[in-house]
């Protein structure tokens, strides 16, 4: 069989779409970043006021992308005729006479917009514009001086959405590899299972996993108020804080030390009116002790077996106030609230969650609550440690069904 050789010619066709709009060189094309208005401006020759308005719609039957012509009056560009407005008209039984000047059926611009503008930054103003004077497109200057071209408002919503997008989508990166740095636990003497799943593209939950120095180790679970993007900030300061605690000696440091330290930190960066709530276990696993501090979280259960074998729960409820806030140093000092305190036995089991988890509701709207939540946990102490993140995802996914999360999940069993 005879073998047919492919060269370069083969690939001379184009696919990729092209604007059918007779654009203008202007020299700066290349000139601004994604960001600024200037990269999505179209630089078309403006047309004269008092020219035939048989010319725009030559252009426009010529062009059929072209949505809007710019239009000069007394040496400046003052507006636009659009495509839609013309369209519109004729639609309505109104006749186009194409004697008529463009002039009387420009839009003009209630200001003008430059190349080198931010487009998250004008975004608000020109929506607002276009609903009050029902305008589609805005003349674009270059260096606020010199005409340069036109920018639709729909193609600039476009581009916002897009920029929004790529910067969520960044964003998500940076918390999963930022969850991920902080919760690697393939070191420890004992056996931590961490499950997460956030509503959203970046999310407001945040968990640990650190081993701070030999035989000791703080694993923990957040949940920052608020939602999106601000709530995912603050938990990067969080990761930020964990991050540090890694270069320093903790050796000395005490765990309420460690827990007010965290607290005063977070007061300066948190907003007034949102906190964290949080729940950490300090783990000394050298003395055999484990340390729980639960501020302003949810439950926290503990399961252990008794000498028949049956299982046994303590709940731990909230003893401290959330971070953030600046009140976990007096109610450890002053009201003498703090940890709860229990040896390592064998089979000890520690469950920490967000309350995204007892807030999940299933396609009836009814919420998973916290009865559920309880027994789910105490199902989950007699699963196989290999098997219980697949038991955490098997319980939202069954109880959610084809529902939406209302709020980040995190789940976290530590088994000694």
């Amino acid at each position: 069989m005879e073998e047919e050789v492919i060269d370069s010619s083969f690939f001379s066709e184009d696919l990729e779409e092209k604007s059918q709009i007779d654009v203008q060189k202007t020299g700066f094309e290349n000139s601004f970043n994604e960001r600024q208005v200037g990269s999505i401006a179209i630089a078309i020759e403006p047309v004269s006021s008092k020219a035939s308005l048989e010319v725009v719609l030559k252009m426009f039957d010529e062009q059929p992308d072209l949505t809007a012509v710019p239009i000069e009056k007394d040496d400046f560009v003052v507006g636009v005729v659009e495509r839609d407005d013309l369209t519109r008209r004729s639609n309505s039984g109104f006749k186009l006479f194409g004697s008529k000047t463009c002039g009387e059926y420009v839009k003009e611009c209630p200001f003008t917009l430059n190349c080198s503008d931010f487009i998250e930054k004008v975004a608000a103003k020109v929506n607002e514009s276009a609903i009050n004077i029902e305008i589609k497109h805005f003349i674009v200057l270059i260096n606020n001086r010199s005409f340069y071209g036109i920018v639709s408002i729909a193609k600039m919503n476009k581009k916002l959405e897009e920029l929004r997008a790529h910067d969520l989508e960044k964003a998500a990166a940076i918390q999963e590899n930022m969850l991920k740095k902080n919760s690697e636990t393939k070191s420890f003497p004992f056996d931590v299972c961490i499950w997460n799943k956030m509503a959203n593209a970046v999310g407001g939950d945040y968990y640990i996993a650190k081993e701070l120095s030999e035989s000791r180790f703080l694993i923990g679970c957040f949940d920052v108020s608020g939602k999106n993007v601000s709530a995912a900030l603050l938990t990067v300061t969080l990761g930020s804080i964990f991050s540090m605690i890694s270069f320093m000696d903790t050796s000395k440091i005490s765990t309420s030390k460690l827990v007010i330290m965290l607290d005063n930190y977070l007061k300066e960066i948190v907003p007034v009116g949102n906190f964290i709530t949080g729940a950490l276990c300090y783990v000394d696993y050298k003395n055999h002790t484990v340390e729980v501090f639960n501020c302003g979280h949810t439950n926290i259960f503990a399961f252990l077996r008794d000498e028949n074998g049956k299982g046994r729960v303590a709940t731990l409820t909230p003893s401290l106030p959330p971070f953030g806030m600046g009140a976990v140093s007096s109610a450890i000092t002053e009201e003498k609230k703090g940890s709860y305190r229990m040896q390592i036995k064998p089979d000890l089991q520690i469950d920490l969650y967000s309350d995204g988890f007892t807030d999940m509701q299933n396609d009836d709207g009814i919420r998973f609550d916290e009865a559920r939540t309880k027994s789910f946990f105490a199902d989950l102490f007699k699963t196989e440690v290999s098997c219980a993140c697949k038991a955490v995802e098997k319980a939202v996914s069954d109880w959610i069904g084809h529902s939406l999360l209302p709020d980040d999940i995190t789940v976290v069993n530590i088994r000694f």
